[in-house]
């Protein structure tokens, strides 16, 4: 009787200290778990701010006179967020001149990523070694700064009429509509344009809208801006058509440059320049806006006035396009297609990338290439997809990559054209037209079969049934992961024991 009264007491011991032990495991457990999870989204939060954080690079440091000075600011975010507003600093011995705007959006194993890159470039007044301080610029709340550089300038190279830019005085016919050439807003010597580079577009076709002050090189008046920064927002709201998708060149501030108008030269301050693509045939209609400035305000503050400046109204009619099944889903514009294979020669069951690039001006971002299906020959998996948008002149050049990952199954020699080919309407031809690659691919091996491959018709679906063995008896999976758990839980008691009995006697 004692023997069994001693056994009871010392099971109830151990059952209290298995509890005991067992309860500080799980708040050991429970507190270090809290702190794992605490560092992993510490760290989770660090590197998605590092890859959101704006990189600031500096372009070449030994340049020509002619040959600008360039400052790129790196952006990677999400689609969700808004663009980003830089402001670019003055530099001293420099005048700013054409700002661009590159986007990247990529699709990378489902995630989407939004790439933009802002440059402003900077000319230099003179000739010269320009020692440029720390430059610090503002990207929505970032603060970022430059490295203090020496900024060589030597005399002006030549360039050749196929890469002039912007920055070379521009006849003023690319920059307004020819019908309103003849009744130019001149006065005082300046005047305020909306120009627009098309009238007559198709439905889905790229029409570029620029607004800009003029005011000639010969002006005798003193002009001042007046509140650009709430007569400008307020001025572009009114200019933007609703039945259009917009790209815009991303104009923080007024891009300032020389063009020649009718012999004259004139500084041209830039404000606002988009390219739309009409998204209907209904006649898009652009009011007049005027823009106020002061007149002789430096003379005597006393006796300064206002003058405004009104730009001419713009109607633009779109275009039908002609009749075709795929009317209302097809692109439009000018575009042309190249295409990569990381390997012309492979084997069955090898993985192959095979790019197709459309590049082009046209609205890049509705560009969609047709699904493509597995096959008995090859097995697609879901693109990669990648597009990059630019201003070049008065035009957002774009290009939109899928970057497709195909498994051969076949060998033979296999055309791509019979997979890939993208219809568009090409607003030069003003036909319908269609981009179909050129590669082809070499296939060694044996033939791989997989759910997507026809039997042969010979072959019944029963084939070999009767060889498939089923007296053997199956293994009761149940059962086994409870005997392993089983012994999981004692190697795990015994090490709580090994690790907390020896406190517990020191107590």
């Amino acid at each position: 009787m004692a023997d069994r009264f001693k056994t009871k007491q010392l099971y109830e011991l151990l059952s209290r200290a298995e509890s005991s032990l067992f309860q500080k495991t799980v708040k050991i457990t429970k507190y270090y778990s809290n702190i794992l999870i605490f560092f992993c989204f510490l760290f989770s939060y660090i590197s998605v701010a590092q890859d959101n954080t704006p990189l600031i690079q500096l372009g070449e440091k030994n340049i020509a006179l002619n040959t600008p000075f360039a400052i790129t600011v790196l952006i990677k975010t999400t689609p969700e967020t808004p663009m980003p507003v830089c402001k670019f600093p003055e530099i001293k011995g420099f005048s700013k001149r054409n700002f661009s705007k590159t986007i990247a959006r990529s699709v990378v194993a489902g995630q989407q990523v939004m790439t933009y890159t802002l440059v402003q470039n900077y000319l230099a007044s003179k000739e010269g070694t320009y020692k440029l301080p720390t430059l610090k610029l503002m990207v929505d709340e970032w603060e970022l700064k430059t490295e203090p550089c020496v900024v060589t300038v030597s005399k002006p190279v030549e360039v050749s009429g196929e890469n002039l830019t912007e920055e070379a005085p521009l006849d003023f016919s690319e920059l307004i509509d020819e019908q309103n050439k003849e009744a130019l807003p001149l006065k005082d010597n300046a005047f305020l344009s909306l120009s627009t580079n098309k009238t007559t577009p198709y439905v889905g076709e790229s029409f570029t809208l620029t607004l800009a002050f003029y005011v000639a090189e010969n002006n005798a008046t003193d002009l001042q801006f007046h509140q650009n920064d709430v007569q400008i927002p307020a001025l572009i709201k009114r200019l933007k058509p609703q039945s259009c998708w917009e790209e815009n060149f991303g104009l923080t501030e007024p891009q300032i440059a020389t063009v020649k108008i009718n012999g004259r030269n004139y500084t041209q301050y830039k404000y606002y320049q988009a390219t739309f693509y009409p998204l209907n045939a209904k006649a898009i209609v652009l009011p007049s806006v005027s823009l106020r400035l002061m007149k002789d305000a430096n003379a005597d503050k006393a006796k300064a006035s206002f003058i405004s400046f009104s730009s001419k109204s713009i109607t633009i009619q779109p275009k039908e396009l002609p009749a075709h099944p795929l009317k209302q889903q097809i692109s439009v514009g000018t575009f042309s297609m190249k295409e990569n294979i990381s390997q012309t020669n492979s084997q069955t069951g090898k993985s192959i990338d095979y790019q197709l690039q459309i590049s082009g001006d046209g609205n890049i971002s509705e560009i969609r290439l047709p699904d493509t299906k597995n096959d008995s020959i090859f097995d697609f998996f879901q693109p990669d997809i990648n597009t990059t948008t630019s201003p070049q002149g008065n035009k957002i050049i774009g290009t939109k990559s899928y970057t497709f990952h195909i498994i051969p199954k076949q060998a033979g020699n296999f055309a791509m054209a019979k997979y890939f080919q993208w219809i568009y309407f090409n607003t030069q031809t003003g036909k319908y037209d269609t981009l179909v690659p050129k590669a082809s691919i070499r296939i060694s091996g044996k033939t791989i079969n997989t759910v997507d491959t026809p039997m042969p018709d010979n072959v019944s679906v029963f084939e070999g049934l009767d060889k498939i063995v089923t007296a053997e008896e199956t293994s009761d999976i149940i059962k086994v992961l409870k005997d392993e758990a089983n012994i999981f839980i004692v190697i795990m008691l015994i090490g709580m024991m090994y690790v907390f009995l020896p406190v517990s006697k020191k107590k």
